[in-house]
């Protein structure tokens, strides 16, 4: 066995595993800890030798996977459309996994993955989708998912509803504690107190995505990060962020997302829902009667779902409704800035504290990036999620 391959392969199936626990060993060592981090990937030494080196012939072997996660019974949704959920997260690493040989592409052999699903294992009612596939050593290509089309674009926080959601069982429902960053750059969002984290929902109709669901009382999620940015500093000043939100027609008013919303004396922006069913978006160096405001507000009905961009650049906000701008907004006495600091975390809910301008709504997703998006990226990402949630 080439050894030191094997532990290369090992090091790289952890890497980019990120969405739980990870165990490179066997299947009996599952049920020996019940508090793992789900969901859990436990990859099992290779069936076929490894080759020791990437030159000369080809050799083919196999790797098993088993991707494990609990399954309550009496959470909302079909088992069915769990297994799916847990089925693409094990799909979706494999796809990091290869990705991460930037100087050679690995082809997976021809019908080589299969999976299985299986539920109600061991003491802890858990379901496992079992991934098995075999690789080439190191020779051609392997075919990308549509979502490298946004990888391209250096998202700096990327939400996925159907991805990287970690739950538990709170009040006999399943709750969000920790809403991981797709980005590659950590920025989750969380909430530690039980009473306070939003809903983890399953739907079957709309579009066969779930969603993240908060209450519009005391629900709200903030980013682990302050400084999101490259340098470590605030969110900058030009900045694209994009939302997919499941928005109820009666919802109160409050705040979607915002960045330093009730701060004094420092720049901050905030994204809204007013109880007249309109959308808000505004960004401003704080004062009490809001004068230096560049502020967006429209009279679009928020009962649709509908994919949101709001680009904040140097003293304009403008929000795109499915690809289309619908609003625009400037103010030119509004101060200039770098960032957003990095004092206080961006929060998703509720005010920038997390005490008051609480919504009830659902989102599905969301996407920031540290830059102005031309209108055509703004397009192309626009469709990529209409595509995606069938809007």
């Amino acid at each position: 066995m080439a050894f030191k391959k094997l532990r290369e392969i090992r090091d790289r199936f952890e890497q980019q595993w990120i969405n739980g626990g990870f165990i490179f060993g066997y299947e009996n060592e599952i049920n020996e800890n019940h508090n793992n981090d789900y969901p859990l990937l436990v990859a099992l030494p290779p069936i076929s030798e490894l080759p020791e080196t990437e030159g000369g012939s080809k050799e083919d072997y196999t790797f098993e996977c088993l991707i494990v996660k609990p399954y309550f019974q009496n959470q909302t949704g079909s088992l069915d459309v769990v297994f799916s959920l847990l089925e693409q997260e094990a799909l979706t690493w494999l796809q990091r996994v290869l990705d991460s040989y930037p100087n050679k592409e690995v082809i997976l052999s021809p019908n080589s993955i299969s999976v299985e699903r299986e539920k109600e294992l061991y003491n802890d009612k858990l379901i496992q989708v079992r991934l098995t596939f075999t690789l080439n050593a190191f020779s051609h290509h392997f075919s990308h998912y549509d979502d490298i089309s946004i990888t391209n674009l250096s998202p700096r926080v990327w939400l996925r509803s159907d991805l990287g959601v970690k739950t538990q069982m709170f009040g006999g429902n399943e709750v969000v504690k920790r809403w991981k960053d797709q980005s590659g750059n950590s920025n989750d969002f969380v909430q530690t107190t039980s009473t306070k984290q939003p809903s983890y929902e399953y739907e079957d109709t709309t579009n066969g995505y779930p969603y993240v669901s908060f209450d519009g009382t005391d629900d709200f999620l903030q980013c682990v990060n302050g400084g999101i940015s490259e340098d470590g500093r605030g969110i900058s000043h030009d900045h694209t962020i994009f939302i997919v939100p499941k928005v109820e027609q009666d919802a109160v008013s409050g705040y979607i997302l915002t960045k330093d919303g009730s701060s004094s004396n420092l720049p901050r922006f905030v994204i809204e829902s007013r109880n007249t069913g309109s959308f808000n978006a505004l960004n401003s160096t704080y004062s009490d009667d809001d004068t230096d405001v560049a502020q967006a507000v429209g009279t679009d009905d928020l009962s649709d779902t509908a994919v949101y961009a709001i680009k904040f650049h140097n003293k304009e906000v403008k929000v795109f409704r499915n690809g289309t701008q619908v609003y625009h907004d400037s103010a030119n006495h509004f101060d200039s800035f770098d960032n957003y600091d990095n004092t206080r975390a961006m929060v998703m809910g509720a005010s920038e504290l997390g005490l008051n301008k609480f919504l009830a709504f659902k989102m599905q997703e969301m996407i920031v990036f540290n830059d102005d998006l031309s209108e055509e990226q703004i397009t192309k990402v626009s469709t990529y999620l209409k595509h995606k949630y069938n809007i």
